[in-house]
């Protein structure tokens, strides 16, 4: 009995990893370059002339019983006649996405590292690392996530700028704070609603706290898809408040379509 019970044991253990190894070999990978020249006001300063390259490496898994995992690293490289400043992320996420029923639920993890040097000067290599997790869930209309982030020590705030990502830590208000600050942790709350197919409204409240600051923002969301209207379009309205001062609030509206 023990001898059919190792096995089998061997047996799933085998086929779980070439499970995996299919879906990494399944997945999707895709890079990006971009270089410009800015040659700057040479009458007003004949050194204002910069070079900048951005070298992008983007990787998604294919599904395994549900789980994807993420990965993508771009590097910034900006040159001037006195500096070379240089910036690289290094993104990892893993999703597993499951059903029961009407319900949908979805639970995630990210963590990335942030990386910069100014060579002009000496030793000015900086290192931020940032932590998100994520439990959301979907019902019928209805839609709610719970989200938490940290981010660690650091000389400066966390690059959020990553092509093809909105956003890198689930933390992020409606509209005022992304939370990439050094020693924040932000936990975010938020309820949406569909009220037909191309209508959706929500609200969001995220607390942060880094070591001066407490901040908390409550915002609200809706999203118009004009399909009826223009093929491809939809009207983003977003306000966000802050418990800090009211001139920081925003509005904002938002039209976009599709080509």
């Amino acid at each position: 009995m023990k001898k059919i019970l190792l096995f089998l044991l061997i047996v799933r253990t085998l086929f779980a990893q070439n499970t995996l190894v299919d879906a990494l070999l399944d997945g999707n990978l895709t890079h990006k370059i971009n270089a410009t020249y800015d040659e700057g006001i040479e009458d007003a300063n004949p050194y204002s002339a910069s070079r900048t390259q951005t070298i992008l490496f983007h990787y998604q898994s294919a599904p395994m019983g549900g789980l994807k995992l993420e990965l993508a690293t771009q590097s910034f490289n900006t040159q001037t006649a006195f500096s070379n400043n240089e910036n690289a992320i290094y993104y990892t996420k893993a999703l597993y996405e499951g059903y029961a029923s009407s319900l949908n639920y979805k639970l995630s993890a990210n963590y990335y590292a942030d990386t910069y040097k100014e060579t002009q000067k000496e030793s000015e290599f900086s290192m931020v690392n940032a932590f998100g997790a994520k439990a959301e869930i979907n019902y019928e209309n209805f839609g709610s996530y719970v989200a938490y982030s940290k981010v660690s020590d650091g000389k400066r705030d966390a690059n959020g700028n990553l092509d093809s990502k909105d956003m890198l830590l689930p933390t992020s208000s409606v509209l005022s704070s992304n939370n990439y600050a050094p020693n924040t942790q932000a936990y975010a709350l938020d309820m949406n609603y569909a009220l037909r197919k191309d209508v959706r409204l929500g609200s969001r409240y995220v607390f942060a706290n880094d070591t001066q600051n407490t901040l908390s923002y409550t915002g609200i969301y809706s999203s118009f898809k004009l399909n009826e209207i223009a093929k491809n379009t939809h009207i983003d309205i977003a306000y966000d408040k802050t418990n800090i001062d009211k001139q920081e609030n925003q509005f904002s509206i938002n039209f976009m379509k599709k080509f």
